[in-house]
């Protein structure tokens, strides 16, 4: 029997190394400290599959949060100051649990939005501070699932499941009086408040007098910009229908990206005017010279790369000919299509018929498969997986 994942739960939609920080803690004065989360709450910083570089936007990672801390722990007055989506739900509880363990007394600012596990987040609070367009919302955990599951499984994961509101639940009833159950049906319906609707539920304690934070929505309702902070809500199914739509917002690649609003108080700048690579080499030639480097120092790094790769299997194959035509031939070819040729034409040469190989259900196409995998190029193939 396949054996399966164990699903991280999430409080929100989601999104190695060391991660780019998009918090900040720090010490503002002798008695006084201030902690700033924008972005996507998120187990790891996420990375790119094929580069391993970490993806662009704004996340807000255990890391190195926790060691962070000590900048502001010791402080009789913390400021929190929120502007999240939510993400991963254990994050989440940790980061809460992390700032309410602290021993000043700890205010909470929703500077825009403070949904699903930043919700969690900013029950942390002593006090919590909205403007009257600061938005909270409270909605159920979900998880993703891929893989072979039994019912046992199934009937595993829901208790999970359960356990998971459960404790939100118990975080929010800390912070609201309200009782756990009504908490879990507001949580089934995926509620959500604005401004005064936060604090008459028990989940803020003080309206902001301040302008509050610009809200838009874009048309397809995938990506909400507050306080110029893009955030990727498809997963969420009921976002306030009195939010403006911005027909300029588009979808955002990676949610907490930052995103300028479009003003219609003025004429639009001729800085995002769209200029053809002449244009480019004519106004800023530096800067197209610096980009032509980068990407010759990149194509030289992926093509050794793609060289080694090609020769770390290249003694298995038996065939220096393949092995020159990949590398060096009219149409080089990658690492993985080359194995995947390799495979293909040593199977045409042992069971003697092409059409055999093709049928992948044939016992030709497995006899072939099994004296890849045999002749060691199957193990080399599985190297770096985890």
């Amino acid at each position: 029997m396949r054996t399966h994942n164990t699903p991280r739960l999430c409080a929100g939609p989601q999104t190695a190394g060391t991660p780019i920080k998009f918090w900040n803690v720090a010490s503002i004065g002798d008695d006084e400290g201030e902690i700033t989360l924008y972005g996507d709450v998120v187990s790891r910083q996420p990375v790119d599959w094929w580069t391993g570089e970490p993806e662009p936007g704004l996340y807000i990672a255990p890391e190195s949060f926790m060691e962070d801390l000590a900048a502001v722990k010791g402080k009789s007055n913390i400021t929190i100051k929120i502007n999240s989506c939510g993400g991963d739900l254990y994050t989440g509880i940790a980061i809460h649990n992390a700032i309410k363990g602290l021993t000043g007394h700890k205010v909470v600012v929703v500077e825009g939005i403070a949904a699903s596990a930043a919700s969690v987040i900013a029950c942390a609070g002593d006090e919590v501070q909205v403007y009257p367009g600061s938005m909270v919302m409270i909605h159920g955990v979900a998880g993703l699932l891929y893989d072979y599951y039994t019912l046992a499984d199934l009937k595993k994961l829901q208790k999970d499941f359960d356990a998971s509101e459960r404790a939100i639940a118990e975080i929010y009833h800390a912070k609201t009086g309200i009782e756990v159950d009504q908490l879990r049906s507001m949580m089934t319906r995926e509620t959500w408040m604005v401004g005064q609707e936060a604090i008459d539920n028990g989940f803020a304690d003080t309206l902001l007098t301040d302008e509050g934070p610009d809200v838009t929505l874009s048309a397809d309702k995938k990506v909400l910009l507050v306080a110029g902070i893009r955030h990727d809500v498809k997963g969420f199914r009921h976002i306030p229908g009195t939010i403006p739509i911005d027909n300029s917002i588009h979808a955002a690649p990676a949610a907490g990206n930052k995103h300028a609003a479009a003003k219609n108080d003025g004429p639009k700048k001729e800085d995002n005017k769209t200029m053809t690579l002449e244009e480019m080499r004519a106004q800023h030639p530096d800067v197209v010279a610096q980009i032509e480097q980068q990407a010759a120092e990149t194509a030289r790094t992926q093509e050794r790369a793609r060289i080694e790769a090609i020769d770390s299997i290249a003694a298995s194959v038996g065939d220096a000919q393949l092995v020159r035509d990949a590398k060096y031939g009219e149409t080089p070819c990658t690492f993985f299509f080359f194995k995947q040729k390799t495979a293909y034409e040593i199977g045409v040469r042992l069971v003697g018929s092409e059409m055999c190989i093709r049928d992948r259900y044939t016992p030709c196409y497995r006899r072939a498969a099994n004296v890849w995998l045999s002749s060691g190029m199957g193990a080399a193939s599985q190297t770096g997986r985890t």
